[in-house]
């Protein structure tokens, strides 16, 4: 039965089911045949969001959003223009920065890709960057905005695993700019190769009037993070004070937020955190299925089984992980994968933040890989190319990303060293 459970999970998405809705079905179908009562669905359904730490999740949300509407990605995308744009390749250097400016503020992939690609990949087709190029490049650098915090997948990760909020999001902050970091490395060498044009140097004026206009922006998720890891507030309390202060430097200060945005705004949160509590309700089914089946077990069991070396181990770990990434979103992946995988890691003596970090590195890249990138498709749409024309654009990043992965797997100290010094003093 879990096998046609699985088998009918991945029909109803073929045919163009969402995933939360394929998810759902397909566990209620496993629990109609097995005669299991239908109490378990409703139960598991509403008692999974019951949490605390859930409400940063809106909150967090609704952060972003303010952010959006209120030009805060003008005033990123105008500091990183001014920094990086005489740079080989000067809009492509600057897409790369800008989305790990944006991360810090929105912790959305998709809300980056559309916010940082709404604004440059219109200007680089004017000067002359393929549209495969631009939204490559616009899809593979947005995905850091799941790993540097604040983000909402962190937030669910450390539920899913039991861990701190606080210590997570010190633990991704490495890793994410590492990987935003090889993007420029690699964006760069590509520019030089194919001679895309530089832009102008900007004026020592020019950076200092550029880095007060965003201050106020940037200085917000290094307040954040550390008020939650150094225990001055929860991951939830942070939030809404996050929200608020992103409501009044737009609104006061900016002066770049009215009404009507503001409305737009609380739609958008309520829209987005509808969409993130359904399918984490409708994935925290599907796993309760599998979890009750002994699939974790017997997957645990046959990996060990085999007898590899623990590096080897964790590289077809990592190759599950990615191939997992390419077809489904990545908080229905962690309700698979965190119960299946974490058994097996802890037998390997991987620490379980070391390893989250590594989860969470290895799905975010399924988010510009077709078929389901999820970055990728904002990209393409606002490129207005079909994605199989991306395909080769698009390896060389996720070549580098990989390579990025690995480093992290193999070098605890990237994700552990910051969470151990900022906590314990």
């Amino acid at each position: 039965m879990i096998w046609l459970m699985i088998i009918s999970f991945f029909v109803l998405m073929i045919i163009g089911v969402p995933i939360a809705f394929a998810m759902g079905a397909s566990a209620l179908f496993y629990i109609i045949v097995e005669g299991i009562s239908l109490e378990i669905v409703t139960q598991r359904f509403f008692t999974s969001t019951q949490s605390f730490a859930f409400l940063a999740i809106p909150f967090f949300i609704l952060m972003g959003s303010i952010m959006e509407h209120g030009g805060v990605a003008k005033r990123i995308i105008n500091l990183a223009d001014s920094l990086v744009r005489s740079l080989p390749g000067g809009l492509a250097a600057v897409s790369v920065v800008t989305n790990m400016g944006m991360a810090g503020v929105s912790g959305s992939a998709a809300a980056d890709a559309a916010a940082v690609g709404g604004v440059l990949m219109p200007e680089m087709k004017k000067k002359g960057y393929p549209a495969s190029f631009s939204a490559a490049l616009n899809a593979s650098a947005s995905v850091v905005g799941v790993i540097i915090p604040p983000s909402s997948v962190i937030i669910i990760i450390a539920w899913l695993s039991k861990l701190s909020v606080g210590e997570m999001f010190l633990a991704g902050a490495i890793p994410g700019i590492l990987i935003a970091l090889a993007y420029l490395a690699l964006t760069i060498f590509i520019s030089i190769k194919r001679k895309y044009p530089r832009e102008e140097r900007a004026t020592l004026g020019e950076i200092g009037r550029n880095v007060i206009s965003a201050s106020l922006t940037l200085v917000l998720p290094v307040f954040l993070v550390l008020s939650i890891a150094l225990g001055i507030a929860s991951a939830t309390e942070a939030a809404a004070l996050a929200a608020v202060y992103a409501f009044v430097i737009s609104f006061f200060v900016y002066r770049s937020l009215n009404f009507k945005q503001i409305a737009k705004a609380l739609r958008d949160t309520v829209y987005t955190s509808t969409v993130v509590m359904f399918i984490v309700c409708s994935s925290m089914i599907f796993s309760w299925v599998l979890i009750n089946e002994g699939v974790p077990k017997v997957i645990s069991e046959l990996l060990l089984g085999f007898g590899l070396p623990n590096w080897a181990l964790m590289l077809v770990i990592i190759l599950i992980m990615t191939l997992g990434g390419m077809f489904l979103d990545t908080v229905p992946n962690l309700f698979i994968f965190v119960p299946i995988l974490y058994p097996i890691t802890a037998e390997m003596g991987v620490d379980p933040m070391h390893f989250s970090i590594i989860m969470l590195c290895t799905l975010a890249i399924g988010l510009f890989t077709p078929p389901v990138g999820t970055s990728l498709f904002v990209s393409c749409r606002i490129g207005k190319i079909r994605m199989e024309d991306t395909l080769k654009d698009l390896f060389p990043y996720f070549v580098v990303g990989m390579v990025m992965v690995i480093v992290v797997a193999f070098i605890p100290s990237l994700t552990l060293w910051l969470p151990e010094l900022i906590v314990q003093k």
